[in-house]
């Protein structure tokens, strides 16, 4: 899978946002939801786009609840309809990768992501907002479907990687 580098610029976003698990997973009726009030936003800077973003939450409470936002990039003056929220996204570096095929088959994209490319990227999470970007290559269902995903990165740190090679020599 290829891997782009690359620092996204800030993003005005609105839509809808819940606090779910992968468990109680609500995304796809937050998604049914917030396709039928798309209508309702005006100022749309980028058309034929909608991002779904994994809000980074710095919490002990509980490990396995996430946010997630359905949305769209908006201009400036765009205004926030009732029970919808506003987020800016600001500038961060990212790792974009390509999902191609269904959503059923996402988590292995994933899985990819977490398992195999970070570990030996020389990159870590960084505590930013993780984006699903839906543009018009993107076919609920289909298997010609793409969609990219962008994960905030930072350069490991030279002290972690010592940390790391004195607890694998102990």
């Amino acid at each position: 899978m290829n891997v782009l580098i690359t620092r996204r610029e800030p993003l005005k976003v609105v839509g809808m946002q819940i606090r779910t698990t992968l468990v109680e997973n609500r995304i796809q009726d937050l998604w049914t939801e917030f396709i039928k009030r798309m209508p309702e936003l005006d100022e749309i800077a980028v058309p034929e786009c909608s991002l779904g973003v994994c809000t980074f939450v710095d919490s002990d409470e509980d490990e396995d609840a996430f946010e997630y936002m359905a949305a769209r990039v908006v201009k400036n003056d765009s205004l926030i309809p009732e029970g919808m929220t506003f987020r800016l996204l600001p500038a961060q570096e990212v790792a974009v990768f390509t999902h191609q095929g269904s959503l059923d088959n996402l988590s292995d994209t994933y899985d990819y992501i977490y398992n195999e490319w970070l570990p030996d990227s020389g990159y870590e999470i960084a505590d930013a907002d993780e984006i699903e970007w839906y543009d018009r290559r993107f076919n609920f269902g289909r298997e010609n479907s793409q969609m990219d995903i962008h994960i905030p990165i930072k350069v490991v740190e030279e002290d972690d990687i010592l940390k790391d090679l004195i607890k694998g020599s102990a």
